[in-house]
C-alpha cells in the first residue's frame, strides 16, 4: 500500500533526474530551516547539494548512517532498508524500496558504500553508487541504475559537525515535473530535520568516539560508545 509522504533524503536521490557530476558552480538556491540547498546544471540534467550543522560528534552521524534498517525513520519517501553484506567495517551494500506517489511506481535500489577518513583532518567521507545488478530486480518496482552520493562530515568541535551531501541520479521512467520540484525543495529539509530529531536521541548523542575497525552490533561500524 503506498504512503504518501514519507520524510528523508533518499528520496531526493531517486527524484532528481539527471546522468554524470556537472562540472559548472554550485548556485545557491536557499536556505530554510538551517538547511543550505545548491543546484547545479550539466547538459542532461541537475545535481543537488545540502549543508547543514548538526549538534552532535561525528561518529554519532556515522552511526545514524550504520544504522540502515532505521533508513525509513529519516528518509524521505524510504520505505524499507536493509543490510544485504557488510564486506568490512568501512564498506557495505544496501537495499532500499521508495513509496512514490500514485500513478507513478514505486522504485528501488542497491548502493554500494564505503567510507573514509582523513587523517589529517579528520573528516570522514560516504561515497554511495548504486549497484544495480547486485541483486535481482523485483517485480513491480523499477530499479534506480544511476545513482551517486556523498556525505562529507566535517567536525566543528566536540559536539557539532558539518554535513554536506551530494547527489546525482536517473531515478528511471519519466517524472513530472512537480516531483522533481518536490525532490529538491521539501524532501532535504523533512530529511534533515529527521536526522536531528533521531540524532537528539540519547543512544546517539553518547557516541563521542570513532574507532576505525571497531564493529559495534549496534550501531554498525567502528563506533565505541563513552
Amino acid at each position: 500500500m503506498k504512503k504518501i509522504f514519507r520524510h528523508g533524503l533518499l528520496f531526493a536521490l531517486l527524484f532528481l533526474q539527471t546522468s554524470g557530476y556537472a562540472q559548472k558552480d554550485w548556485e545557491f538556491q536557499k536556505e530554510k530551516n538551517g538547511v543550505k540547498i545548491y543546484k547545479r546544471k550539466s547538459d542532461e540534467g541537475h545535481e543537488i547539494k545540502l549543508v547543514s550543522s548538526f549538534q552532535c560528534a561525528q561518529p554519532a552521524l556515522v552511526a545514524l548512517f550504520n544504522n540502515i534498517s532505521e533508513y525509513p525513520k529519516w528518509g524521505y519517501k524510504v520505505a524499507h532498508s536493509e543490510l544485504l553484506k557488510r564486506v568490512s567495517d568501512t564498506e557495505f551494500y544496501y537495499y532500499s524500496r521508495f513509496d512514490f506517489p500514485w500513478p507513478l511506481d514505486d522504485r528501488d535500489v542497491v548502493m554500494h558504500t564505503t567510507i573514509s577518513k582523513d587523517a589529517a583532518t579528520n573528516i570522514v567521507t560516504l561515497t554511495s553508487k548504486a549497484a544495480p545488478d547486485y541483486i535481482p530486480e523485483k517485480p513491480n518496482l523499477v530499479r534506480v541504475r544511476k545513482a551517486n552520493v556523498i556525505w562529507t562530515l566535517t567536525p566543528q568541535g566536540e559536539n557539532a559537525t558539518e554535513g554536506a551531501y551530494c547527489l546525482n541520479t536517473d531515478p528511471g521512467g519519466l517524472l513530472p515535473e512537480w516531483t522533481v520540484n518536490l525532490a529538491s525543495d521539501t524532501g532535504p529539509v523533512e530529511t534533515v530535520k529527521n536526522m536531528k530529531r533521531l540524532l537528539a536521541e540519547d543512544r546517539y548523542k553518547n557516541v563521542k568516539r570513532l574507532l576505525f575497525g571497531c564493529l559495534s552490533t549496534y550501531y554498525g561500524a567502528f563506533l565505541v560508545n563513552h
